[in-house]
């Protein structure tokens, strides 16, 4: 979808159907009542009667050939106006795309200043409509056969009145909006490809051309550099796979390194078997989704570029497949990890940490003055907060209450778990320093902190378990079933306000 903004004043054609929002127990207001004065007395009716009443995405549509802005006008309901939120207008926005999806319209207009009021003002209302607007109409069905002749989905073009303002004003929003969009989509292309397609060495690739494109440095160490370096967290993860691991360094800014650095880290499991420790068979075809934190990552970084952000960002993302055809590890197995720690394997389908612990010892050659890392690691986290919210840990509460408040205005929520010492006992090896997995209880906790054993001295730090919120098991308002594309807005807007 593409949002264009035209002044109140300009003289336009016909669109295909017009839009406006329309508040619980409210009269309809002056404004429209002054583009279509048809229309009042109709609608005045239709509140009279209940037949509509502001209920939040409930719908009514009035057809006259007369109407001037389009034969079709559309009342959309947005609740209560006190009760009016960022997300209720991401969910209204999110609704009306689709809406006009199911109808094949290719060109809508909207009166924006009916989707203003509660906390959300003019250029929320443009902000949602450039970003969600983008999200909510994404499909992936590249693999899907075509039928001769069927026309490709056509574009929507979305038409925004301004009451008050220049369009130009407005066009740095869009073109922000549209790039964070862009990130995401990015993501969720990653993610949403199949294991066969998308393992270690094609998904390196996809960030080196990705790199290319945003002009970002990239450096992608290999397995031999793997070995040489002693990474052998990730090597023993992809010990199973014939396909050779990658480790990817996405880096932006450089020239802003002496205001200091943030890394972002993300766990790139492109395909998780569980390894020896099999998974069920149900959903396990879902496993290649177990790379969303690395594609946050790289998605991120992207829209980190064309944002031109003055702050220096090194995103990480080591990425491994966890499978049984080579030489897998096995439990039992004692690794020395590249900070020098010994891990003991307990499961082999507790991997995601392995790669991550060795990624965040790496970190520490950068010197970073943050670190963010995100993660689709553990299925304690889905149990705990549905698809509903992100698990948020750390060791640095300034620094989580600043990611904390990035996922709430991106409508990525984030709720904090404590990270108590005693969660690391069950964590302590016999034979080792570490067992990467401990007594089944607390799981999203206890895999925190085997993580902290491996974050760089004295540096704040924050987890980001996404598993919840990684994957639509079914369509939500801003995506179709499938990958969500979790933590791209949300790192974005850190670094924003970093």
């Amino acid at each position: 979808m593409k949002l264009h903004l035209i002044a109140k004043s300009k003289k336009r054609t016909s669109s295909e159907i017009f839009i406006a929002g329309i508040f619980k127990n409210e009269k309809i207001s002056k404004e429209l009542q002054q583009l279509e004065t048809e229309l009042a007395a109709i609608a005045a009716k239709a509140l009279e009667e209940g037949r509509i009443t502001g209920k939040f995405c409930e719908s009514f549509s009035f057809y006259n050939p007369s109407y001037r802005e389009a034969h079709e006008i559309v009342l959309l309901g947005l609740g209560s106006r006190s009760d009016y939120r960022a997300k209720c207008l991401r969910k209204a926005v999110g609704h009306l795309v689709k809406m006009l999806t199911a109808r094949k319209v290719k060109k809508a207009r909207l009166l924006l200043s009916s989707f203003t009021g509660g906390e959300n003002s003019l250029a929320d209302v443009i902000e949602a409509l450039a970003e969600v607007g983008i999200l909510a109409s994404y499909t992936f069905d590249k693999y899907k056969s075509k039928k001769e002749g069927e026309a490709a989905p056509q574009e929507i073009i979305l038409e925004g009145i301004l009451s008050q303002g220049s369009p130009e004003a407005f066009q740095k929003k869009i073109k922000d909006r549209e790039a964070v969009a862009g990130g995401v989509i990015f993501a969720r292309d990653l993610i949403n490809e199949p294991a066969n397609v998308m393992n270690p060495q094609t998904m390196a690739q996809a960030a080196r051309d990705w790199a290319h494109k945003k002009k970002l440095k990239c450096q992608i160490l290999e397995k031999d550099e793997l070995e040489k370096l002693g990474m052998n967290g990730i090597l023993a993860v992809n010990s199973g796979s014939v396909t050779p691991p990658a480790f990817v360094i996405l880096e932006h800014g450089s020239s802003h390194a002496s205001k200091g650095t943030v890394c972002l880290i993300g766990k790139g499991v492109t395909f998780d078997t569980g390894g020896i420790s099999i998974k069920p068979s149900k959903d396990m075809e879902k496993m290649k989704y177990d790379m969303s934190g690395a594609a946050a990552v790289i998605g991120a970084m992207g829209v980190i570029a064309d944002l031109k952000l003055p702050v220096h960002v090194v995103g990480l993302t080591p990425l491994v497949e966890n499978n049984v055809a080579a030489d897998p590890h096995r439990p039992g197995d004692i690794i020395k990890m590249f900070n020098g720690k010994t891990v003991e394997i307990i499961n082999t389908d507790a991997e995601g940490r392995l790669i991550l612990a060795d990624a965040l010892a790496y970190a520490a050659k950068y010197k970073p003055k943050a670190i963010l890392d995100a993660a689709t690691l553990t299925g304690m986290a889905r149990a705990t907060f549905d698809n509903h919210a992100i698990a948020i840990l750390g060791n640095d509460e300034r620094l989580l209450a600043k990611v904390k408040k990035a996922g709430e205005e991106t409508g990525e929520r984030c709720w904090p778990l404590p990270m108590w010492d005693e969660y690391l006992d069950s964590m302590k090896g016999n034979h080792s320093d570490l067992l990467n997995s401990g007594s089944g209880f607390a799981g999203t906790i206890t895999a925190a902190k085997f993580l902290q054993e491996f974050v760089p001295e004295k540096t704040p730090w924050v987890h980001l378990d996404i598993a919840g919120v990684a994957w639509c098991d079914s369509p939500r308002y801003d995506a179709p079933k499938g990958a969500y594309g979790a933590a791209v807005r949300l790192f974005v807007n850190f670094l924003l306000n970093w």
